[in-house]
């Protein structure tokens, strides 16, 4: 909890916000495949299962949720934190992001994820948009053929590009697979939108989990950032460094800050209960 809280602190400097995000910019091409697609998920629980291997994604540092290793319980208490703000305030769209990459962001993503949906009245879309340099499908091992590349070009149906992951009943992902060229103008654009508003108009309650580019190597995240509802920020104790983390929530300007995830620490959480 000592290192939690510290990170906690980092992420409340007080810096001034009156950065407000760039304005999304319109995509033609993005409108015309949003405006000519049927956004049709289907029935989500009827979307294929694939399987992983546990023992491999254990060396990944894809922590089991029903352990006691240190790291689960740190992220079950991320969970219940994040869970507890979220009901409360109505959030169910909650990007993770970073500073730069290497910090971890993929990782917490998937692990609070997994963790999230393991609480029994909560289903979760783990969306991977860092579309630069996607990560979660193979990080997680998933043998899928297509991902959201293929959804953004046109080409497939949402229900098509959605996965669920046998021996997790409420948790689904959305992979992405390939880089997205134009990248930025596609986040931008009036289908990531729709595609937002589909997800969730689907079920209320399911909380949206979106692994984002780092906030300092491109603009990709602050094109999503209005579609959010607060963000969970990732930071390596041994290599953020402190102006980058003012400079991420300042350029993130009024967007809520609902949880701090502080990776690598120097000192190790011998406690345990």
């Amino acid at each position: 909890m000592d290192r939690i809280q510290r990170a906690l602190d980092l992420a409340k400097l007080q810096v001034p916000r009156n950065h407000a995000p760039p304005a999304p910019a319109e995509d033609p091409r993005a409108e015309r495949v949003a405006l000519n697609r049927e956004f049709a998920l289907g029935t989500i629980e009827s979307v294929a299962r694939l399987p992983v291997d546990w023992a491999a994604l254990s060396e990944r540092r894809i922590v089991p949720t029903d352990g006691n290793h240190p790291a689960g319980h740190a992220y079950r208490m991320l969970r219940t934190q994040v869970l507890q703000r979220a009901r409360a305030h109505g959030l169910n769209t909650l990007g993770v992001v970073s500073a730069v990459n290497g910090e971890g962001k993929t990782l917490t993503a998937i692990n609070l994820a997994l963790n999230m949906a393991a609480e029994p009245n909560q289903a979760v879309l783990l969306l991977d948009l860092d579309l630069r340099r996607p990560a979660v499908a193979r990080t997680l091992g998933l043998g899928c053929q297509r991902g959201l590349e293929s959804w953004f070009g046109g080409d497939e149906p949402t229900r098509n590009v959605c996965y669920g992951i046998e021996g997790v009943e409420r948790l689904h992902v959305l992979p992405t697979l390939a880089p997205v060229s134009g990248s930025s103008e596609v986040l931008a654009g009036l289908a990531t939108r729709k595609l937002f508003n589909e997800l969730k108009g689907r079920d209320p309650g399911r909380l949206l989990i979106i692994d984002l580019p780092p906030v300092l190597l491109s603009d990709d995240a602050l094109m999503v950032a209005p579609l959010l509802d607060a963000v969970v920020l990732v930071v390596n104790e041994r290599r953020t460094r402190r102006e980058d983390v003012v400079r991420v929530v300042e350029l993130l300007g009024n967007t809520r800050i609902v949880g701090t995830v502080l990776n690598r620490s120097v000192e190790s959480e011998q406690r345990a209960y």
